[in-house]
């Protein structure tokens, strides 16, 4: 592969994902604007709509980027896994209470402690890699 080609592939890989970027910021945005929905002037009803929105455009953005970005097909399903839970905690946010609101939390936080879990295991194989690495230098 010639270094121009290099180059046009890595252009081509920074604007698959810029606007993925300007997504997640969106998100983010709207999250400073759900914090600030807590002010009065803000009306009660709109909360669920806020909260709801940073969490289904930070899902679907984080989603799409992983297309983007083709990570093996285990590490896809784990970050798709994660996409989805955020998406479906803005369900969750527009749902009434009841049973159908409590099923969905109780996934999105069965979903959340598996992500974390799969997170701190990788952290340990890191680390005891790296240990064994030591010791056998």
């Amino acid at each position: 592969m010639t270094a121009t080609s290099k180059s046009t592939e890595a252009s081509a890989r920074v604007a698959n994902t810029a606007w993925v970027q300007r997504l997640m910021v969106f998100a983010l945005a709207l999250a400073v604007v759900l914090l600030l929905s807590n002010l009065p002037l803000f009306p009660d009803k709109a909360h669920a709509s806020l909260s709801s929105l940073p969490l289904a455009i930070a899902g679907i953005g984080y989603a799409i980027l992983q297309f983007r970005l083709g990570p093996p097909r285990g590490i896809l399903l784990k970050r798709l896994l994660l996409a989805a839970t955020f998406v479906l905690w803005a369900v969750d946010q527009l749902l009434p209470p009841g049973p159908l609101a409590t099923v969905i939390g109780d996934v999105v936080i069965g979903a959340y402690v598996l992500d974390l879990f799969w997170l701190s295991q990788e952290q340990v194989a890191a680390v005891n890699s790296s240990c064994s690495d030591d010791r056998s230098a």
